[in-house]
C-alpha cells in the first residue's frame, strides 16, 4: 500500500520538520514511507515504484502515492494509485485507488474493492473505512450489488476429516 524505500522519509522530515498521519488508530508511531523514487515540491510529496507506508501494524502499499502536507508538516491527504492494499492486522482492503483523509480519519478505496477479515470476504465498487472505529461502508458499482461470503462455525466443522 503506501510505505517503501530508503531516504525519502528523511528528506520529508528535513523539508517539513515532521510528517504525521494516523493510519493506525491512536498511534504516535512514526510514518515510514519507502519507494523507488521520491519527489517533493511545495506541499506535495510523491513516491513512485513499490511504495510502502507503515505506521505500527498499519501498512499501505501502492505503485504511486501522493501526499498533501500542511504547513505544520502533517499529512492532510494521501492518495494511492495502482494495486493499493491497506492492512491493519485485522482487516485487509485492496483496490486500484485509495484516499486517506486525515480530517475525517477515513480511507476510501475504489475500483474492484475486496475486504477480508479472517475468512470473511466482501466485494464492492468502493469502501470507506474509518480508521479509529473500524466502521466500514460499502458502495456498489453502478448496476452491480455488494457481495459477501461468510463462514459459520459449522462451516469449520465440516472441513474436518
Amino acid at each position: 500500500m503506501m510505505r517503501i524505500f530508503v531516504f525519502s522519509a528523511v528528506l520529508l522530515l528535513i523539508a517539513n520538520d515532521r510528517a504525521a498521519a494516523q493510519l493506525a488508530p491512536s498511534s504516535n508511531e512514526p510514518v515510514d514511507i519507502t519507494g523507488n523514487t521520491a519527489e517533493f515540491q511545495d506541499n506535495l510529496a510523491i513516491w513512485s515504484g513499490d511504495v510502502r507506508v507503515v505506521q505500527g501494524e498499519a501498512i499501505l502499499t501502492a505503485k504511486r502515492i501522493e501526499a498533501e502536507i500542511n504547513d505544520d508538516g502533517d499529512f492532510d491527504k494521501i492518495r494511492a494509485f495502482g494495486t493499493v492494499r491497506y492492512s491493519n492486522g485485522k482487516e485487509a482492503i485492496t483496490g486500484e485507488t485509495a484516499v486517506y483523509d486525515d480530517a475525517s480519519r477515513t480511507i476510501t478505496m475504489s475500483e474492484n474493492v475486496i475486504l477480508t477479515q479472517g475468512k470473511q470476504v466482501m466485494s464492492a465498487g468502493s469502501v470507506t473505512y474509518w480508521v479509529d472505529t473500524g466502521r466500514v461502508k460499502f458502495t456498489p458499482e453502478t448496476g452491480r450489488r455488494i457481495r459477501g461470503i461468510f463462514y459459520t462455525n459449522s462451516d469449520d466443522d465440516s472441513a474436518l476429516p
